[in-house]
């Protein structure tokens, strides 16, 4: 092998000892590989192979919804397919060492960790096949590929996050992709039924994922009208492809029928896309989660489909509207940053398609400019890097940065920063016909509250008068509770909490927690939602500063009511409360 022609293969050595290392040096304990989106996933090899309990799961609010005919699984079947061979080896050795085989147990959160970063390298391969089809020099190969593993989110969900969707996602997309290529360029067409199946899998990982079709003309450019000509003339062979994608989505249909009792079911009950407000800015440009802030790589990407339209127009408008299509899709979505998690991860598989004009553009650009360009790819890569570190340090929040704590946590790794951050953020819950203010309460101490309690005392200060006062004698603080028969039953609820808070010291409410519960008439909570007090430390000593919070809280039953409160478990803080307010929203029916 020549020297220029190993450039790609030594790159993709590169960032899969990037991957093994960060996963070596990482060793989470098992039930964080298999936590929130990933065990609902993992979940379908559990209930049929551990379990023997689909349709009849235990309760698990992640992803269990329950019917009148079984308990349905909310998430789609096609990570657990591609999953299936390393968990089959897994439970084979638990049974031969005469293992008990738990859920959490080691060789079962090992085989999804080996999984992520096989297919990671097939993506890969995958990839660098579909550059060299594109005519791309293998330096150009070798940057993008390195720019993916050093400078994006596919190191997070590969080796830190490997039971989520999207390495498994970019496998895909990035073989289904080369699977195109080569049949438009005279591969038999018989590989169509194979297209076909890969499409089908595609979708059942995640049925958006369809959209990787609208990629097709970015990787065929001119070809893309014979290739559509090519398939119109074997009608025969066309139709065994989608029969063969259709066979693969089927599997979700069957798994729905063992479940419920019928080939179709929806599992996002209270979830879906808000398709008249798209947050695209938001998407793209916020500090909380925007892709071209935490993923700068990315941003040269976009740039280049601009520049590729000097010379090809037709890839450069395809590449225009799958960037267009899938921010759109993506920015709909009701909770459009995602959840938690480190950068955007719902793009990550798109990668994919994005770098390709990147890749083009770089191949023609001239020494000087291609030499610019792999000077940003290597600095945006560095600074993901040593945001990651962050991120894993507890230096950046998982869920609620705004410019404030970006500017004060920005590649600071020393202690003393470390888990400062907290509040919570979230977004209302899906509301496609909005909400409703079920009340609004706001309590200065100066007259009993309806629905607020706390110790109140003077404050000595004329602007502030009563205060509520806490002092690490109590562990609970102010607290809000709205009753049963004050709420409506069935409609998910957001609450909006703002207050005014003065401390002595700057650490007097470091250890406090904001808490957000459901409960049962008896007090047994149903919901429980922790989080730290402080969206920030305060700026100094005695000081006054205003906090909000935005809390999305389920559904509740009957006999069930909401709480919100502060609580110094560890007994140490001591603040003053003022101009507590809160407002309770609830979804309109839908």
């Amino acid at each position: 092998m020549s020297a220029p022609r190993a450039a790609s293969t030594w790159a993709i050595a590169a960032v899969m000892a990037l991957f093994l290392a960060v996963a070596g040096c990482s060793d989470p304990a098992p039930e964080d590989i298999l936590r929130s989106d990933a065990k609902g996933y993992y979940a379908y090899l559990h209930a049929l192979f551990i379990g023997h309990d689909l349709g009849h799961e235990p309760d698990r609010w992640e992803y269990v919804q329950h019917t009148p005919t079984g308990t349905l699984n909310k998430y789609f079947a096609g990570e657990a397919v591609l999953v299936l061979p390393f968990f089959l080896g897994a439970h084979a050795y638990v049974k031969l060492a005469g293992l008990h085989p738990e859920v959490f147990s080691a060789p079962y959160t090992d085989a999804v960790r080996i999984a992520a970063l096989v297919y990671a390298w097939l993506g890969l391969l995958a990839l660098r096949a579909l550059l060299r089809g594109l005519g791309v020099r293998e330096g150009v190969i070798a940057a993008i590929v390195l720019a993916l593993g050093f400078g994006t989110q596919l190191l997070q969900y590969t080796a830190i996050q490997p039971g989520w969707t999207h390495v498994y996602s970019f496998c895909c997309f990035a073989a289904f992709l080369l699977l195109t290529q080569r049949l438009a360029h005279g591969a038999r067409l018989r590989g169509l039924i194979a297209w076909g199946a890969l499409l089908g899998l595609i979708v059942l990982i995640r049925p958006v994922n369809g959209l990787v079709l609208l990629g097709i003309p970015v990787v065929l450019g001119d070809g893309t009208r014979g290739f559509a000509k090519r398939l119109a003339e074997r009608p025969g062979v066309t139709a065994l492809a989608a029969l063969a994608g259709g066979c693969v989505v089927m599997v979700q249909s069957l798994l729905w029928k063992a479940q419920v009792g019928s080939f179709w079911a929806y599992g996002y009950q209270g979830e879906g896309f808000h398709w008249d407000r798209p947050q695209v800015l938001q998407v793209l440009f916020s500090i909380r989660r925007g892709l071209f802030v935490w993923t700068p790589v990315m941003a040269l990407a976009a740039i280049s489909v601009p520049l590729l339209a000097r010379w090809d127009r037709l890839r450069a408008a395809g590449a225009a509207l799958y960037w267009a299509a899938n921010v759109y899709v993506i920015a709909c979505w009701w909770i459009w940053y995602y959840g938690s998690g480190f950068g955007h991860r719902a793009f990550i598989e798109h990668y994919v398609v994005f770098v390709l004009p990147l890749a083009l553009v770089l191949d023609r650009a001239t020494r000087p400019r291609r030499r610019a360009a792999y000077g940003f790819l290597a600095l945006a890569s560095a600074l993901l890097l040593a945001q990651n570190v962050q991120f894993q340090h507890g230096l950046i929040h998982h869920d609620t940065m705004d410019r404030r704590t970006y500017a004060y946590s920005f590649l600071r790794f020393d202690a003393a920063h470390r888990d400062r951050l907290g509040g919570t953020d979230q977004c209302a819950p899906f509301n496609p016909n909005g909400m409703d203010t079920v009340i609004h309460e706001h309590w200065d101490g100066t007259a009993l509250a309806a629905h607020w309690s706390g110790h109140v005392e003077p404050s000595g200060d004329a602007a502030h008068g009563n205060v509520v006062a806490c002092t690490p004698a109590e562990a609970f603080g102010a607290t809000f509770t709205l009753r049963t028969d004050e709420l409506p039953k069935g409609r998910a609820l957001h609450l909006l909490v703002g207050f005014d808070r003065y401390v002595a010291h700057v650490d007097d409410t470091r250890h406090m927690l904001g808490v957000a519960t459901v409960e049962r008439s008896d007090g047994t909570a149903v919901y429980y939602e922790p989080f730290p007090m402080e969206p920030l430390p305060p700026a100094h000593d005695s000081i006054w500063e205003h906090i909000d919070y935005r809390i999305a809280l389920p559904p509740l039953a009957d006999g069930q009511y909401i709480k919100f409160y502060l609580w110094d478990q560890q007994r140490r803080s001591a603040y003053l409360l003022d101009d507590l307010d809160m407002t309770v929203l609830a979804v309109r029916p839908y």
